[in-house]
């Protein structure tokens, strides 16, 4: 049981971290900062960028989140060996859906800066 909790406690912190992270973003209160968010080229262009490409990753991030917090419960009950095939298929989940959202973001940036042109 030791090796479970072990297990499902960072997953169920990393992955409520990363829901919050999403929601702040959907939300537009994520500010360009040092610590969180996707840093692409295209995010870090200005903060008009960094909030548009946040705003449309929102939903891939949520999904890596959350596959975290149901891994982590999945590491509760499915004893010590299962707790760590847990671990390993939330951490892949999360990380393909962060990758997604770094590609969501990098095209509603590309998008927006296609409608508003520099003079």
């Amino acid at each position: 049981m030791l090796v479970a909790l072990s297990t499902a406690v960072p997953l169920l912190l990393a992955g409520a971290l990363i829901v919050w992270i999403a929601a702040r973003s959907a939300s537009g209160a994520l500010t360009r900062n040092s610590w969180v968010g996707i840093r692409t080229s295209a995010t870090l262009r200005g903060d008009e960028e960094w909030r548009i490409g946040h705003a449309a990753a929102a939903v891939p991030m949520s999904a890596g989140g959350i596959g975290l917090i149901a891994a982590a419960a999945a590491a509760v009950f499915v004893g010590e060996e299962g707790a760590v095939w847990a671990a390993v298929i939330g951490c892949a989940w999360v990380v393909v859906c962060l990758l997604i959202a770094a590609v969501v973001a990098g095209r509603a940036v590309d998008r927006m800066d296609a409608d508003h042109p520099a003079p």
